[in-house]
């Protein structure tokens, strides 16, 4: 049976999804308010569970003025700014997700590239043929 990883997010691609700042997503980090490990290059990662989580509890702490923008349904003057206007918020935290899947594959890529290339500029070192020494000292 396969099974399918979902890969945390950056505190960067966590404010996309919500619609706040990184800035605000490090300070509820900080502040212990949204729960976030470090991963094996010492960056911040965050997985959907408890970013869904810390955004519901956020909005309820939002002012009603800023539920309302929030909650607020486009007007068809907002079409051309907006896509695509009735994408839910599953669907946005879908697409991060893979997006920051897409990331990591990007990142995996490129480190097997560069080791690749590593090994093959050693090979093409050894292949190369020098002159004998047919002197000792």
């Amino acid at each position: 049976m396969i099974t399918h990883t979902i890969m945390p997010m950056s505190p960067k691609q966590a404010g996309q999804v919500t619609g706040v700042s990184r800035r605000t997503i490090m300070r509820a980090i900080e502040t212990h308010n949204l729960r976030a490990f470090r991963d094996n290059k010492n960056q911040w990662r965050i997985t959907n569970d408890d970013l869904e989580s810390w955004a519901r509890a956020h909005r309820a702490h939002c002012s009603p003025t800023e539920q309302k923008e929030a909650t607020a349904q486009p007007s068809p003057d907002d079409d051309h700014h907006n896509a695509h206007p009735n994408i839910s918020p599953q669907d946005t935290l879908e697409l991060v997700r893979v997006k920051a899947e897409l990331e990591g594959e990007r990142i995996r890529r490129e480190a097997v590239e560069s080791d690749r290339d590593h090994w093959r500029e050693i090979a093409q070192k050894l292949a190369e043929s020098r002159p004998r020494k047919w002197w000792f000292w």
